[in-house]
């Protein structure tokens, strides 16, 4: 799957996701610590609250690349990122649900940006595995 030799087209369409997506992260991170510098300071209300969502739209560009960087691919690799991302949820879910025992027992309640850095983990470390120790084996 992973090997060096990359079709021109393969390399072009890397190259256009890598773009679309650098634009959309460095256009949240922006508005991100704008949204946050101008915020900080406001009195509660549903302008803070609309400020401070501001960068849920540059996330939605993120988010659109990624859609569209799909979309590009051919079948077997969309199968094989398709399915790293259900163990990752699989594993994410077993996490969450087994934390929720621990939290019927006074552990701390976790933050939804916990369970969103065990997921991206998890999609991270089965991608690896199976890249580099599973696929070796074949």
């Amino acid at each position: 799957m992973f090997n060096n030799e990359y079709s021109k087209k393969e390399k072009k369409d890397a190259k256009k996701y890598s773009s679309e997506l650098g634009i959309s992260i460095i256009l949240y991170t922006a508005v991100l610590f704008a949204s946050i510098y101008i915020a900080k300071p406001m009195e509660n209300g549903w302008l803070r609250t609309a400020i401070v969502l501001t960068p849920i739209f540059p996330a939605l560009g993120a988010f659109w690349a990624i859609i569209r960087h799909f979309r590009r691919m051919d079948e077997y690799m969309r199968v094989w990122l398709l399915e790293a991302l259900a163990l990752a949820g699989g594993l994410t879910a077993v996490f969450s649900f087994s934390y929720g025992f621990l939290e019927g027992m006074g552990y701390p309640k976790l933050s939804g940006f916990v369970i969103y850095v065990v997921f991206m983990g998890s999609w991270g470390l089965i991608t690896l595995v199976r890249k580099f120790i599973l696929e070796r084996e074949q």
